[in-house]
């Protein structure tokens, strides 16, 4: 993997350098003048998609010209805020330079942009079949190109009613009877009429929603909605799925509680985690969703996360492998990430298959609690719902064709596992299987607390990790314990897969709220959030940009908790933003609100500020909402539960309560390779490499020229001189007069005619090579024709 690069030359003439790549992603800087510049505003300069981009030129005088490309984009530019803002179109794929010119031609500045297929990938690697659902139900948008990508989105209207309701919005023109209003936290109350666009980007579904009526002001960066709050609240969906299909639902965008308050909200199918459980490719998504709602109505002050779940899940993801997607995150019951977490349903299928045999007859729910670390022992048959994943005969969609699937008859079909789907990330072995972070639990001593606390017996103890045994790569159960693979651990690590929140969560502000559902067998524990906060704390000796609020599992309540953590979230970013916007942690923790604490709600709905303390059960929320563990913390993994692979030791006799020599004996047959030493870091364990990374092919097309030779005259035939030394390389040539392509003129050579007299004529260069990054150059301009018109 790479880091998305942040500005590297594509031309001797415009070399860049000492562009650095921010923890807060922000794009590269442009080459120029101190008093003129060029940004990005819908998002990173090395990360644009479909051709098009927003951007801002500061600090021009008389009369500029604006080139992308080599092409004359000055019409596209209005003033705006003291700036110049336009929608650049019609990027060619690849490298390029936008470049703004003096009235007197020269240069004063240079930015150098990629853009990417409107279908991806950006950065997540080469991509893995797709089956489509964008053309059936239930988003019927027509047919679709074998990305699964429609020609055109699909506008539609809803509207609130005065009971509280979405319903559709007459298309002839009448306004409905029962339409309600809105007022935004602008101030602005406005018909609560909400339009509704579907496309696809990505090759997934998006949605995206605004106030806006039909026949009303038309979306646009320069357009004023009196609706829109100029915030953004992105939403992600929850479970664990292995993708290779487009999804039949997002993160959902018809939020009455954001609609209503004046946000634009975006989601898409492949941020639906139960549909594509793929960080990678869920950012990317994200990423382009947003750079498309920037692209219709303008740059967005902040940008919230919201869902719960595995939604919460992505957005510690995502705010800490490619920081400034999300500005903040609204989570609630959520994990830090999958990998990590995904380790409870491995643990629960196998003691849920040891208790269901002969040999684990007889064990009560007590003993059963003690092994587990749950508050109910229908916790951890739910939690065999996880390992699915990872399990090729069970991981499939009902989208993906039985026919298409793996099996041992089929050993070329689709392996429908975490390890195959991200690949890209772990790797593969000899065979091409994706490698495996997880099952590993080579030395985990299953009981082990329970055993010391006297919950459950020697013989209990030595049966349990005697019988659990593993799976295999390719889903079957084995009576060795499962072993991961090292490498792809290490990768794990390396790329923020497993979240040490070592990235941009240092400076992303995070409330997370938890209605406490532990007794009812349900498998969003408290104790998760006793995870976040621990690997926080881990990481920068404090939490000061975490917050956490637990509260009683009743809707009204959950209801009240998740408003009043919205509205703290908009205090903060408001401040934030006041301040200049996410630099680092000093600020964001400086722009905290005063009276933003941890704690807990009780019944009546009354706060009490508290810290989180998962060691102290004698707190006021501990008393009212116990933590509880896991099936691998009872076996002595500590709170960051970060160890997917643990270093083994010898066992010590004297570690263990009084047992007999034969009992000895059967417990170092039962780690014949040594029992877990939690004291040490997982092996594979390594620090985050970097934020931005990139899983695809970064290097480029090498290009030399083009230079243009022979004079400029009407009836004098002009040559483009370009070479490149990359095998197999295609150049492709197009040459403009005065910024504006000519028809026809895409050879090596070209002959001005009258009508071109007096223009200035340029050639560009596009370079394209299987597997690698295109790239375009601009020639040097002649000087002006010579001849009559």
């Amino acid at each position: 993997m790479k880091r998305r690069r942040s500005g590297r030359a594509i031309a001797s003439a415009a070399a860049i350098a000492g562009l650095a790549l921010s923890l807060l992603a922000a794009p590269p800087a442009a080459l120029a003048r101190p008093s003129v510049s060029i940004e990005v505003l819908s998002g990173r300069a090395d990360t644009i998609s479909g051709g098009d981009t927003l951007i801002a030129v500061t600090g021009t005088k008389k009369d500029p010209r604006i080139l992308a490309a080599g092409v004359d984009v000055t019409d596209a530019f209005q003033e705006s805020d003291g700036r110049l803002v336009g929608l650049v179109e019609g990027l060619p794929l690849g490298a390029s330079e936008i470049q703004v010119l003096a009235h007197n031609g020269k240069v004063d500045a240079t930015l150098e942009v990629e853009n990417h297929p409107i279908t991806g990938p950006v950065f997540s690697g080469p991509q893995h079949p797709m089956y489509c659902t964008a053309s059936g139900a239930p988003w019927n948008l027509g047919a679709v190109d074998e990305d699964c990508h429609v020609a055109e989105p699909r506008v539609t209207y809803r509207y609130r009613t005065t009971t509280g309701q979405f319903a559709d919005y007459p298309t002839d023109g009448t306004v409905p009877a029962n339409l309600a209003t809105t007022t935004t936290i602008e101030g602005e109350t406005v018909p609560y009429v909400v339009r509704i666009e579907r496309g696809t980007i990505n090759r997934g579904v998006y949605e995206t929603a605004v106030l806006d009526e039909p026949g009303g002001v038309e979306p646009s960066p320069f357009a004023d909605l009196p609706g829109w709050n100029g915030r953004l609240a992105y939403t992600f969906g929850g479970a664990c799925g292995v993708g290779y299909w487009q999804g039949t639902s997002t993160g959902g965008v018809q939020n009455d509680t954001l609609l209503s308050r004046g946000y634009a909200v975006a989601s898409a199918t492949f941020n639906v985690y139960a549909q594509n459980c793929n960080d990678v490719t869920s950012a990317e998504t994200a990423m382009m969703v947003k750079e498309h709602v920037i692209e219709q109505l303008g740059p967005v002050m902040y940008t919230i996360g919201s869902g719960g779940s595995a939604g919460t899940m992505q957005q510690l993801l995502l705010s800490n492998n490619y920081p400034g997607i999300l500005d903040g995150v609204l989570g609630e019951i959520g994990y830090p990430d999958e990998r990590s977490t995904t380790i409870g349903g491995h643990d629960c299928r196998g003691l849920q298959n040891y208790w269901a045999s002969p040999a684990g007859a007889g064990w009560t729910d007590a003993q059963k609690l003690a092994v587990t670390g749950h508050a109910a022992t229908f916790t951890c048959v739910g939690f065999t719902f996880f390992d699915g994943v990872d399990d090729p005969n069970r991981g499939c969609a009902a989208a993906i064709p039985v026919a298409d699937r793996w099996s041992p008859s089929n050993p070329d079909g689709l392996r429908c596992t975490i390890a195959d789907m991200v690949k890209n990330v772990y790797g593969t072995d000899d065979q091409g299987r994706g490698l495996r972070v997880e099952p590993d639990n080579v030395g985990v001593q299953y009981g082990l607390n329970g055993l010391n606390d006297g919950a459950i017996t020697i013989e209990q103890f030595l049966s349990l990790n005697e019988s659990i045994g593993g799976m295999n790569v390719d889903g079957q159960r084995t009576a060795e314990r499962s072993v991961a693979s090292v490498e792809a651990i290490e990768r794990a690590f390396a790329t923020g897969r497993i979240n040490m929140m070592t990235g941009g969560l240092a400076s992303i502000p995070v409330i997370e709220i938890r209605p406490y559902t532990d007794p009812t067998g349900d498998f969003h524990e408290r104790y998760r959030s006793a995870i976040i906060r621990e690997r926080m704390l881990q990481a920068y000796g404090d939490a000061d940009t975490h917050v956490n609020w637990t509260g009683p599992n009743i809707g009204a309540n959950t209801t009240a908790m998740r408003l009043a953590a919205l509205e703290k979230l908009e205090q903060w970013l408001d401040a934030i933003e006041a301040a200049g916007g996410i630099a680092d942690r000093a600020r964001t923790v400086a722009a905290r609100p005063a009276d933003l604490a941890d704690g807990c709600f009780d019944a009546s709905g009354s706060f009490i500020a508290e810290p989180l303390d998962y060691d102290d059960p004698t707190t006021t929320c501990n008393q009212l909402y116990p933590y509880h563990s896991q099936p691998r913390a009872e076996a002595g993994m500590p709170l960051t539960a970060d160890v997917m692979k643990c270093q083994t030791t010898a066992p010590v006799r004297g570690d263990y309560p009084e047992m007999t020599d034969a009992q000895w004996q059967r417990v170092l047959a039962a780690f014949p390779e040594g029992v877990c030493d939690w004291s040490k870091p997982s092996q594979g364990y390594t620090e985050l490499e970097g934020t931005w990374l990139d899983f695809g092919e970064t290097e480029r097309v090498a290009v030399s020229g083009p230079k243009i030779l022979g004079n400029a005259k009407v009836g004098v035939e002009l040559r483009a001189q370009a070479s490149s030394s990359t095998p197999g390389a295609v150049l492709a040539y197009q040459w403009i007069a005065d910024g504006q392509p000519i028809a026809g003129a895409t050879s090596t050579t070209f002959t001005p005619d009258a009508s071109l007299a007096g223009s200035v004529i340029t050639v560009r260069v596009d370079a394209t090579a299987d597997g690698l990054v295109p790239v375009s150059v601009v020639s040097d301009p002649t000087h002006k024709v010579a001849g009559r018109r």
